[in-house]
Formats: C-alpha cells, sequence, structure tokens
C-alpha cells in the first residue's frame, strides 16, 4: 500500500509541474465584464492596459464593443448594419414568428409579409445590388427612409428582388439604404439569405 501512495505522490506532483510550466498562458479570468488579464497576457486582438484586456485602439470597449453588443431588432428603428463593400455580405435568418411590419411598394405589389430590415450606406451615384434565396416565396427590396405599415413607401427602382432575380439600385444622394427582407403573401416567412454589395 505505501508504494502505491508514493506512485500517487510523484503522479501528482509531475500534474502540478507541468501546470506550473503551462500558466504563462492567458488566465481566461473574466470580473465584472471584460477579460482580466493579471498575467498580462490576452487573447488575439487584445492587449493588456492596467489590468483589463482593450482592443487595438485607445479608448475603445475592447472584447465588449463587439462580443456584448445587444442583437439588432432587424426593424426600422434598429436595423441590422452592414459595412458598405464591394465584396458581398451575406445575411442569413429568418422571417418566422416576427412581428415588424414594413409594407413597400414595388411593381405594383404591396409587400406584407413578416420582415428583417438592414441598413447600408452608399455613396451617391453608386449602384447597391441585392440578390436573395429562402426556403419560401421570399422578396427583397430597397427603401429610403424606412416607414412601417400602414405607409407603403415606392421601393427604390420600383423594382424587388426574388431568388434567382436580384436587383440593382442607384442611390442619387449619399445615405443610409434600408434592405428588406419581405414577402409579397402576408404570411409567407421562413429563413432566407441576402447577399448585398455595393460598387460597380
Amino acid at each position: 500500500m505505501p508504494r502505491i501512495a508514493e506512485m500517487c505522490c510523484a503522479v501528482l506532483a509531475r500534474v502540478a509541474a507541468i501546470a506550473t510550466v503551462t500558466s504563462c498562458a492567458f488566465d481566461a479570468n473574466y470580473a465584472g465584464g471584460h477579460f482580466t488579464c493579471s498575467d498580462g497576457v490576452c487573447p488575439s486582438g487584445l492587449r493588456c492596459v492596467a489590468g483589463t484586456c482593450v482592443g487595438s485602439t485607445s479608448g475603445d470597449g475592447g472584447l465588449d464593443a463587439s462580443a456584448d453588443g445587444p442583437t439588432a431588432a432587424l426593424t426600422c428603428a434598429d436595423p441590422g448594419a452592414i459595412t458598405a463593400s464591394a465584396i458581398s455580405v451575406l445575411r442569413t435568418g429568418s422571417t418566422l414568428g416576427r412581428t415588424s411590419h414594413v409594407a413597400g411598394l414595388c411593381g405594383g405589389a404591396i409587400m406584407n409579409g413578416p420582415d428583417a430590415v438592414f441598413r447600408v450606406a452608399v455613396p451617391a451615384g453608386t449602384p447597391l445590388h441585392v440578390s436573395i434565396a429562402g426556403d419560401y416565396a421570399v422578396a427583397a427590396y430597397v427603401l429610403a427612409p424606412c416607414v412601417i405599415a400602414p405607409s407603403t413607401p415606392a421601393c427604390e427602382g420600383n423594382a424587388f428582388a426574388a431568388p434567382v432575380a436580384p436587383i440593382t439600385v442607384t442611390p442619387l444622394v449619399t445615405g443610409d439604404q434600408f434592405v428588406i427582407v419581405d414577402a409579397i403573401a402576408p404570411l409567407a416567412a421562413g429563413n432566407y439569405t441576402l447577399t448585398v454589395a455595393v460598387g460597380p
């Protein structure tokens, strides 16, 4: 029995030695809503300042600015943000159970389905490309400004995107354009993939 106890002590001593050697890694303490860095080490992309991991630019919120921010409601008042880019930006989601209601008038059709709203800043005279796909009769169109029903604002370009039928609109004034994922039928809802690009 004493021999087994000696072996156990040797194993525990070895584990303790390994733990001591590897203790220089980030300590993973998440106190007060911020990563702390009592050992001076932070996750990739952050740096240690006064014992707290912050972003690379002084004065920003570090990890909290991106990881802890509230999710957009995808309404006119709180749209999802899309950064203007010549590279296509994809947004996926679902309109199932959504209660927001924008009713754009596009090519004689009023969009009456549950919707999701995204905002993208577009320079004047720059094309905005929108395509949509989904597991239901989904559509997408562009408004500026974004207003809710019972208003029926005219869609930019008087057209809507449908699966395999993308649209391109070119705003005449620099500013926010609102891309609305919607449907013609009031009860049409489901999963969607929205693709947006800004540029030639």
